[in-house]
């Protein structure tokens, strides 16, 4: 009587033989499983993007089982790196070409710096070197398994994934700026013939709740009194901060990308020089990142002031730094520069233009802040949207003071957020409109003559 051959020894021949195989479910565990269980384990609090993941550790999985026993590690790194990759651009509201050509200016950042990105780094790293380790060892069991229940499994993630996770839907389908829309055109500027804020705060999109939202429109309207009107819109956006700068200050759905070009582009910045102002940019963090410093006179900004020319503006090294992996001058620090500029004498009108930094994720809470955040007596409960405004709420701070300056000369100021803000807690994401931003307008109104 012949012997019955062991699962293991016996190659199983047909399909339905394969997926009886218990190596079958081996690799489901170990592909699948190991590479995702933590994010699926937390996807009930936390908000993680992976358009490809899943996909990465498969492709990683076929490759090391066909190519050399030493390829495992760097492969699994690789697809490791790659899913932060797609992850942190997801999170930012990065199109993929966009964050691609992002990638030289990350000697910009300073990733060591956060708790967050340096955790996520240890965990994807973990997980490529534990997962290359089981391929390696069940390496010959794998080889002969069945890949149905893994890729069902894999696609299964990747659409869970979509339906989920709150992705962009994408461009709009018609464009339009928080400028336009607030009749802030370089014709009526320039008719107007008054100067112009621009402030264009990070990660502020457009609330949820009237009442949250008012925590900042109450204090541009506190400082208004007589001499401004004061409005509010909202506005969609596409992309991340570039995005937003392409939507603001050029009029049109774009990038950074776009305006490298060694020639001058019709811009709101370019016009408004045409039509007698000077144009001058606020940027608390350093020019190189995303090439500012070399596109931003393409589209008519002709003094741009950035961390190493601002810090010259203080006396004895007395700038202030803030922020986390982007750390440069506080917001409060660059808004009284920002207020010195708009107060101080010109034979031209001025066009200023100035990018907050301090409530870039990862960010530095508040100590002791206004709203009491991550207490039971906090005016927001969620911690991430309560940090937040509290961050916001230094900038609108400083905007008011500018606007209350009874010696300024005639000014109409914007404040708009740049995209909708970035969040991984899905409780916290449902303070904020989804593919919106806030915008406030101070609309200067003229003394009447007695």
């Amino acid at each position: 009587m012949s012997a019955v051959p062991d699962e293991y020894s016996a190659h199983p021949k047909t399909l339905w033989e394969k997926l009886r195989y218990s190596d079958t479910w081996l690799f489901v565990l170990i592909v699948v499983v190991v590479p995702n269980a933590l994010f699926l384990l937390a996807s009930p609090w936390l908000m993680i993007r992976r358009p490809l993941g899943p996909a990465l550790y498969l492709a990683a999985a076929v490759l090391s089982l066909v190519l050399p026993r030493a390829l495992a590690y760097p492969l699994f790194l690789i697809a490791a790196v790659v899913d932060g990759f797609f992850i942190v651009s997801a999170m930012f509201n990065m199109p993929f070409g966009l964050a691609f050509a992002s990638i030289g200016f990350l000697k910009d950042i300073d990733v060591g710096a956060s708790l967050l990105y340096s955790a996520g780094i240890a965990l994807l790293a973990a997980v490529a070197i534990v997962s290359a380790y089981l391929i390696n060892h069940y390496r010959g069991r794998l080889k002969q398994a069945s890949l149905i229940p893994t890729l069902i499994a894999v696609n299964a993630l990747i659409l869970l994934d979509y339906a989920t996770n709150n992705y962009n839907p994408g461009v709009p389908a018609t464009f339009e700026s928080a400028l336009q829309q607030a009749d802030l055109t370089s014709d009526m500027i320039i008719e107007n013939d008054r100067n112009v804020l621009l402030v264009l705060v990070e990660g502020m999109g457009a609330y949820a709740n009237p009442g949250e939202r008012a925590l900042l429109e109450d204090k541009l309207r506190a400082a208004a009194g007589h001499r401004f009107k004061l409005k509010h819109g909202v506005n969609a956006h596409y992309g991340s901060t570039t995005g937003a700068m392409s939507r603001e200050l050029c009029g049109r759905w774009g990038t950074f990308t776009d305006y490298l070009e060694d020639k001058k582009y019709d811009c709101l910045p370019a016009r408004l020089v045409e039509g007698g102002f000077s144009t001058i940019s606020y940027d608390g963090f350093n020019g190189e990142l995303l090439s500012l410093r070399e596109w931003y006179p393409h589209i008519g900004i002709q003094t741009s002031n950035f961390r190493d020319d601002l810090e010259r503006m203080f006396p004895d090294d007395t700038a202030r730094h803030c922020g986390s992996v982007l750390q440069g001058l506080c917001d409060e620090d660059v808004g009284r520069l920002v207020h010195r500029e708009l107060a101080g004498a010109g034979e031209r009108r001025k066009f200023v233009y100035w990018l907050t930094l301090d409530s870039h994720l990862p960010y530095v809470p508040v100590k002791n802040g206004p709203l009491s955040c991550g207490t039971s007596a906090a005016s927001i409960a969620d911690r991430i949207p309560c940090d937040l405004t509290e961050i916001w709420m230094g900038v609108f701070d400083t905007v008011a003071s500018i606007a209350a300056d009874p010696n300024m000369p005639p000014l109409d100021i914007m404040v708009v957020g740049d995209h909708n803000t970035p969040m991984w807690s899905r409780s916290a994401v449902r303070h904020f409109r989804p593919g919106l931003i806030d915008w406030y307008k101070l609309e200067y109104i003229a003394p009447v003559d007695n």
